[in-house]
């Protein structure tokens, strides 16, 4: 579970995002900051939140900063229901599943990926010979932003 980011965390974060230093950022900075900061909320959730919000189009820090204390998911807490979704995909329990079955998830699911998001994610993805990959490594992937192992050797 992640701990509770500090003021300055989220204040240094604000600041990167208010570009021009003049106090406030953009809706799509705010789901972009809540992201940076460590969370993955859904469309429905950044949707939620603008609504609480109000119809201003520009956010102040005590508003980002509020969004920020939402209690939105984090990539640990969405592991477990990736592992069981892929769990339930894998016919032959074998840890894999087929490629285009992925690309497909990624397509459709969720928050849809555009067929360039998913051709980007997918170079890092291993595909052996058969066409299959091996789910674990790619929630790391995700997750970490490399396979568990990578780069310890």
């Amino acid at each position: 579970m992640a701990s509770k980011l500090s003021d300055e965390e989220i204040r240094a974060c604000f600041t990167a995002l208010d570009t021009d230093g003049d106090g406030v950022i953009t809706r799509e900075d705010l789901a972009f900051g809540i992201r940076a900061l460590g969370k993955i909320p859904s469309q429905e959730q950044i949707k939620k939140l603008f609504e609480e919000i109000g119809t201003t189009s520009l956010i102040n820090y005590e508003v980002f900063k509020k969004g920020n204390e939402k209690p939105f998911p984090t990539p640990f807490s969405a592991e477990k229901g990736m592992k069981a979704t892929f769990q339930e995909l894998d016919a032959n329990n074998d840890g894999t599943i087929q490629e285009s079955e992925l690309r497909q998830m990624l397509l459709t699911l969720g928050f849809p990926m555009s067929h360039k998001e998913v051709d980007t994610l997918m170079q890092d993805v291993e595909v052996d010979n058969a066409g299959r990959i091996r789910y674990d490594r790619f929630i790391d992937l995700v997750i970490n932003g490399s396979p568990v192992g990578e780069g310890l050797l």
